[in-house]
């Protein structure tokens, strides 16, 4: 009887140890593999880099918005004409678009913009054989110092990325197309721009309008603390 008790003494101190290696081996495991994810992860961080990285090796030089800059606000008066020969707009709607596009390019907002010649009549009378057009007098930051003694005050800006797509939550809609097109061709060169990107395909006569999408950087006035 003493010798079956000795052999079942044993035999459970034996399979206490397996038990207890046997969680030591499945906690090396998870160990092992949790290792292996961690460096795995380490070396794609390497390959795709930090954002910041990423924007820096960017063509252009630094960043977006990394560093600020010396500017002052710059007033210009421009003469817009729309030649669009789908989309036709009232004059308020057109005022409405360009007061949209230049806001959203770091116009200051006592801008003013004035369209005329929009209804088919007001055409006729004025003998104008094309689109309205659109007088616009708005302030947005150039870079530069004030002139000693002068009347412009010196602003903080800095360059920020900026996006032009069809997007009705801001007044843009597919059919706006050719006026967009002609707003990069005659407003956006007036502006501080870097590194634009324009991709845009309009479709004259047709319902839908076409797609644009204008990408790149403008200088916005930046708020002092």
């Amino acid at each position: 009887m003493r010798r079956k008790r000795r052999v079942r003494v044993m035999w459970l101190a034996a399979a206490g140890q397996l038990g207890r290696a046997g969680r030591l081996g499945t906690a090396g495991l998870l160990g092992a593999a949790g290792l292996v994810a961690m460096a795995g992860l380490v070396a794609m961080a390497g390959l795709l880099g930090t954002p910041d990285a990423r924007a820096a090796d960017a063509p252009g030089g630094g960043a977006a918005g990394d560093t600020q800059v010396s500017a002052v606000w710059k007033v210009q008066t421009l003469h817009f004409l729309y030649l669009g020969r789908t989309a036709r707009y009232s004059c308020i709607g057109l005022e409405d678009k360009m007061q949209t596009l230049l806001l959203a390019l770091g116009a200051r907002r006592d801008l003013s913009v004035h369209a005329q010649g929009c209804g088919a009549a007001e055409r006729v009378t004025q003998g104008a054989s094309v689109g309205p057009s659109v007088n616009i007098v708005f302030s947005s930051p150039v870079p530069g110092r004030p002139s000693p003694g002068g009347d412009v005050d010196a602003l903080d800006a800095r360059f920020e990325p900026f996006s032009l797509a069809s997007d009705a939550m801001h007044n843009m809609l597919s059919a706006d197309c050719e006026l967009v097109q002609q707003f990069v061709q005659q407003i956006l060169p007036k502006l501080a721009t870097r590194n634009v990107k324009t991709d845009i395909s309009c479709s004259p006569y047709e319902v839908s309008g076409g797609s644009f999408m204008i990408r790149g950087e403008v200088l916005r006035a930046v708020a002092r603390r």
